[in-house]
């Protein structure tokens, strides 16, 4: 791409921003409005037009800065950085990339303009300020510090551009998704749509450019679909008999060892026809019921949570002749639309509850513990499930069955997809199994 100004039909409040000469010019606004191009695309513009300027883009985290900010980069200009993450134009500007965590090892460079993406993800103005004290850079007639961001209740953006602004210096420029519709596909547009009923916390936050303080998370179940799970009719269906036992096993004294079974009854429908919870036995205990189990249901599939205790129980298991699927659910997934998958495994519990392809028990702790599964959106939108110590924090009880459930609906495609016959079962004689020898 050619260091010139592009003649760009942009919207009026992508204008506003882009054009904006103020000291602070800040984006806030709803996803897919063009918050980071309008951000890069004016750093660009700006190394372009005052030869010799030195400019910094900062996110939170590497990873987000990798993955993320630099590859958005490189594909709107058809560029590509250095080894040292910089970007340098042929007047003599630099263009340099580094996470919040490098910023302290840059105290003695002069800055021309500056830009924070996703300033959401950063809990204090601490950084705004460090960079703030280093636009100094005498190249151009304005330096300037841009900020882009979702809209975050009352934080330090919300205080400094909107709610009454020391001065004019901080430039405020809002919009909605829905301000850049005919931008985006329809199909997107309608799924936010549905977000309004489905998740409108975030609904409000991300999509709507709302600032209200309201909890961002999610509730990932509601009363009536969990209801309508319990309630559906299965009868006279043979079956076609694939089953998966999926373990949570305890970590803390509190926390349950719980074993569910779902069973296949055709190609897309199953039906969780056991669950089983244990509080206080040891790790061979444990061991020893997953391999009765096993025997008794004519397992094909046997997923262990194989986080902590768990993966001694996984252990355990590999010297016997049990095929086991072991389940982290802190892995990363292969799509963006995940953060891990935990995530992964409880949208898909929902996806088949929301269809009516799962039939549940009738338990209520089951109940409770689904109806306390939260969940947010992270900031490259992929969808993450609040986890269990921050659920401790707020009072909650870890949802060990509601984590069993979500693991063997993880599986549920897999198992479908085995060749009759089973072949993943090895049964085990009795007398080859001796608790002692562990």
């Amino acid at each position: 791409m050619k260091e010139n100004l592009l003649n760009l039909q942009v919207k009026g409040f992508q204008a506003d921003f882009l054009y904006s000469q103020a000291r602070f010019p800040a984006l806030i606004a709803g996803i897919g409005t063009g918050k980071t191009y309008m951000m890069l695309l004016k750093i660009w513009q700006f190394c372009e037009k005052y030869p010799d300027s030195l400019a910094l883009v900062t996110r939170r985290t590497y990873t987000d800065l990798r993955d993320s900010t630099i590859k958005d980069f490189c594909r709107y200009f058809n560029v590509s950085l250095n080894a040292d993450k910089e970007y340098h134009m042929s007047n003599g500007s630099v263009i340099m990339f580094r996470h919040g965590d490098e910023l302290n090892v840059l105290k003695n460079i002069n800055l021309s303009i500056a830009g924070i993406e996703q300033a959401e993800e950063f809990p204090t103005d601490e950084q705004f300020t460090f960079i703030r004290d280093r636009l100094r850079r005498t190249n151009a007639p304005v330096q300037q510090l841009c900020v882009i961001a979702n809209a975050m209740g009352h934080n330090w953006i919300w205080k400094k551009w909107i709610n009454n602004p020391v001065s004019k210096e901080y430039d405020a420029v809002t919009a909605n998704t829905f301000e850049n519709a005919d931008n985006l596909p329809e199909g997107f547009l309608n799924d936010l749509r549905q977000m309004e009923i489905d998740a409108p916390n975030h609904y409000k936050q991300y999509v709507m450019n709302s600032f209200e303080e309201v909890d961002a998370d999610d509730l990932l179940f509601t009363h009536e679909v969990i209801l309508q799970a319990q309630n559906l009719n299965y009868i006279g269906v043979e079956g076609t008999k694939r089953r998966i036992l999926a373990v949570d096993v305890a970590r803390y004294g509190d926390d349950e060892t719980v074993f569910t079974v779902l069973e296949s009854k055709d190609i897309i429908r199953w039906e969780q026809v056991n669950q089983e919870s244990w509080r206080g036995r040891s790790l061979m205990e444990v061991v020893g019921k997953v391999l009765d189990m096993h025997k008794t249901f004519h397992v094909d599939i046997t997923v262990i949570d194989d986080v902590g205790m768990g993966g001694g129980v996984t252990d355990r298991l590999a010297e016997t002749r049990i095929k086991v699927s072991p389940f982290n659910g802190g892995e990363g997934c292969e799509g963006i639309q995940f953060y891990n998958k935990k995530a992964e495994a409880y949208f898909r519990l929902k996806d088949m509850m929301d269809r009516g392809y799962l039939k549940i028990l009738k338990d209520d702790v089951l109940v409770d513990q689904l109806l306390t599964i939260r969940y947010r959106y992270r900031s490259d939108k992929a969808k993450m499930i609040i986890g269990k110590e921050e659920m401790r924090k707020d009072g909650i009880t870890s949802p060990d069955r509601a984590d069993a459930l979500s693991m063997a609906a993880f599986y549920t495609g897999r198992a479908l997809a085995l060749p009759k016959g089973r072949v993943q079962i090895q049964e085990v004689a009795d007398n080859k199994y001796d608790p002692m020898r562990y």
